[in-house]
């Protein structure tokens, strides 16, 4: 049915950008909210550290190697951050998420850490259930960086480790040694509280099935709160892209390979007591990813340092540079299009909401979803009015949900 995967929720939104057009904005339309009450009070808050001490060979990301001690971005957040002092629009709020990307949020020192935080807390107020979360690697987490971290409130870290396998490490240019990972993540799990949470990484060059099992046997072995697993994507501009196109490595992907690394790690994971979260992360429950939730919901997102993007109510705006940043207003059909992708990550999805956001073109999607039941990726259950992705529409699930947002798109934009 499907003859290219989608991997992520970003090839979703990149359908949804390529099918509608953008409507600029001037920052006035953006920040003359800031001083009005918001029609929400819920909100996240993401930085972007746009830096990293070492560059993983599969990365394209807004980032760049570290070239000097990032006391001016201190000082750059620090001051994007007091933008929003007193904004009638940010004191009525209590914001439930904050996010640290990247980039390698923790390649700031632990006094670069120190004042940024503090400053954050002191202009964002919180809501008490708050989902604090940093992204980090684990050769440059100190412990004096996360002590700091903890007296500021974070309470969820998102590893990147990728694989456990040496040689895999070595491939994807990982710091430290599987045995190595292991211990650490021990220790980070005995002396931090909060959740601890990882990413990994499958089916990158000549991975062996072996290989699979072993990752998803160490993740049950360290039972994280959650663990996303992804598909190595390979963009242009990334050392393994420049190797392949040079002819020093070379990568046959094959979809077939794909799903059967996939289903490894998944099965093993799911009879370890992990169950589905998204199409591509797993959860032992105590983990809920309420920033993804609320990114998925188009809940307000201030977006603050370099290569930050949100939003707030229908004003999407991107932070190209330190000068340039863009805002663009979404349309009614755009918002549609987006909360259709948003609520079609989820293993259950319920037909009445997703009914609510469609409306008239609902019978349609229905019809979409019937024919999807039949070819075994989703079953649905109309006692309870929802449908639930079978393992292969777990697979399958980003292209799923492009396939119901152009449904929607059909003789509308």
């Amino acid at each position: 049915m499907f003859k290219i995967r989608y991997k992520s929720h970003h090839d979703v939104k990149d359908i949804i950008l390529s099918k509608s057009k953008r409507k600029l904005r001037l920052p006035q339309s953006y920040w003359g909210l800031m001083e009005k009450e918001p029609e929400d009070l819920d909100g996240g808050i993401y930085v972007h550290v746009p830096f990293c001490d070492k560059i993983c060979s599969f990365c394209n990301m807004n980032r760049k190697q570290l070239d000097n001690d990032l006391e001016d971005y201190t000082k750059f957040l620090v001051k994007e951050i007091n933008k929003y002092r007193n904004k009638i629009y940010i004191q009525k709020k209590k914001f439930s998420v904050i996010f640290f990307g990247g980039g390698t949020p923790t390649i700031l020192k632990p006094h670069q850490l120190e004042v940024v935080l503090s400053t954050l807390r002191e202009v964002f107020p919180l809501r008490e259930d708050y989902e604090f979360t940093f992204e980090t690697t684990l050769h440059n987490l100190t412990w004096e960086k996360l002590e700091v971290m903890k007296k500021y409130g974070v309470n969820r870290l998102s590893i990147g480790i990728q694989t456990f396998s040496n040689r895999g490490r070595k491939l994807l240019n990982r710091t430290y040694d599987q045995d190595f990972v292991k211990k650490r993540l021990k220790e980070i799990k005995a002396k931090f509280q909060g959740l601890v949470c990882l990413d990994i990484i499958y089916n990158y060059l000549d991975q062996s099935i072996e290989e699979v099992k072993e990752d998803a046997r160490i993740v049950s072995e360290i039972s994280p709160d959650s663990v996303s697993y992804y598909s190595l994507m390979i963009h242009d501009g990334s050392e393994i892209s420049k190797d392949l196109n040079s002819g020093e490595k070379n990568f046959d992907y094959k979809t077939e390979r794909d799903k059967e690394l996939h289903d490894a790690f998944l099965d093993f994971l799911l009879e370890s007591g992990y169950k589905v979260l998204e199409h591509t992360k797993l959860t032992k429950g105590t983990d809920s990813y309420k920033y993804i939730r609320n990114v998925h919901k188009l809940k307000d997102l201030i977006p603050i340092g370099i290569g930050a993007g949100g939003r707030v109510q229908n004003i999407e705006l991107y932070h190209l540079n330190r000068l340039v940043s863009f805002y663009s207003l979404d349309t009614e059909d755009v918002m549609k299009l987006k909360k259709i992708s948003g609520i079609t990550q989820y293993e259950d999805v319920q037909l009445e909401k997703l009914s609510n956001i469609v409306k008239e073109k609902y019978n349609e999607i229905y019809e979409v979803l019937k024919e999807l039941e039949k070819t075994g990726y989703i079953s649905i259950d109309r006692e309870k009015n929802l449908y639930r992705y079978t393992k292969k529409g777990i697979f399958w699930g980003n292209n799923i949900s492009a396939l119901l947002v152009e449904k929607y798109l059909e003789n509308r934009l």
